[in-house]
């Protein structure tokens, strides 16, 4: 038998609302639990603040969206390389299963070089 499908509310999904509001919606509206947005939100980057808002609300992360997208370019950094690292230890600390990345754009050549690289030996260092 296949393990029930978890369905959550990303914290992508409330903007212009705070991150907290994907939390408190989520937990009202009887989601299984939430995807982490990274992004220019300073509370979204911080993750002692999101496991603080899990409890809180109690709503497990269940995925980290890694901030590859153009709206957070700059988020952890201008290069994408540690972001990805970053985002499975930021998963790893909240109990999240999955981490949601994009692939490289056409004019990131040298981050795409070693992308699938990266991910598979990110893949072997954690359980995430």
């Amino acid at each position: 038998m296949r393990p029930a499908i978890k369905v959550g509310l990303s914290t992508a999904s409330v903007y212009p609302l705070r991150t907290e509001a994907a939390f408190e919606y989520a937990a009202e509206l009887g989601y299984d639990g939430v995807e982490l947005m990274v992004w220019a939100e300073t509370v979204s980057q911080d993750i002692g603040a999101i496991a603080k808002l899990s409890r809180r609300y109690n709503m497990p992360v269940l995925s980290v969206h890694a901030p590859c997208l153009l709206i957070s370019q700059r988020v952890w950094g201008p290069n994408p390389i540690p972001k990805l690292t970053r985002s499975v230890q930021a998963a790893e600390r909240l109990g999240a299963q999955t981490v949601v990345v994009h692939p490289p754009f056409r004019w990131q050549r040298r981050y795409a070089d070693g992308f699938s690289e990266q991910v598979a030996e990110l893949e072997t260092r954690s359980d995430v």
